[in-house]
């Protein structure tokens, strides 16, 4: 099969397993790693598997707001992502909130939206903006944010080994004034520091 013509998926099936051929090979011997290389590509294709999916469609699907014009918050969502730098996972949560303008969406689509994009090798500030570009660009309410907390592997066992929290902010349209923004931290501020 000539691995130039493969997708993204297939081709990393045709690397992992060379790897872990290469790595295993002769050197360590157990039942347990007979199917280690398929093992590793279906979890690799699982941790990657936003790379195939359009986060834009979840969003595409809206309500009209009626009366209601305050902020929406949806907290603690729970993800894991991995580090571009490492492919080492960062476990966090997310807690988002917009301000409605011509439509709301499903309370289920943030999440989603955050999975999507944390199923990704990336960088937490990449992925901050990311959530909230993207909410901007489809639902287009008066403002969004999101504040990102994760604990980093490839800081936590590798390099210097410290156990540390890493904080990230991403606000667009009216959140970035002081009332807005105020307003949307203490929104926020009980689901801040669960690490």
């Amino acid at each position: 099969m000539d691995e130039t013509s493969l997708g993204w998926a297939e081709h990393l099936h045709v690397a992992i397993r060379k790897l872990c051929s290469n790595v295993f090979e002769g050197c360590i011997t157990s039942d347990h790693l007979k199917d280690t290389p398929d093992r590793v590509v279906s979890a690799f294709t699982e941790y990657f598997s936003g790379v195939d999916e359009d986060p834009e469609l979840v969003l595409k699907t809206g309500f009209q707001p009626g009366t209601y014009n305050e902020m929406v918050y949806v907290k603690d969502i729970e993800f894991v992502s991995f580090c571009a730098h490492h492919l080492a996972p960062f476990i966090g949560k997310a807690h988002f909130a917009y301000l409605p303008h011509e439509k709301i969406v499903g309370i289920s689509k943030i999440p989603r939206l955050v999975e999507i994009y944390s199923r990704r090798p990336q960088v937490q500030e990449k992925l901050s903006s990311d959530i909230v570009d993207t909410f901007m660009k489809v639902v287009r309410p008066k403002g969004c944010g999101v504040v990102i907390e994760a604990l980093h592997m490839c800081m936590a066992i590798r390099g210097i080994k410290k156990r540390a929290i890493t904080r990230t902010t991403a606000l667009r349209g009216v959140f970035l004034t002081p009332e807005c923004k105020g307003e949307f931290l203490d929104g926020v501020k009980g689901g801040l520091g669960w690490l």
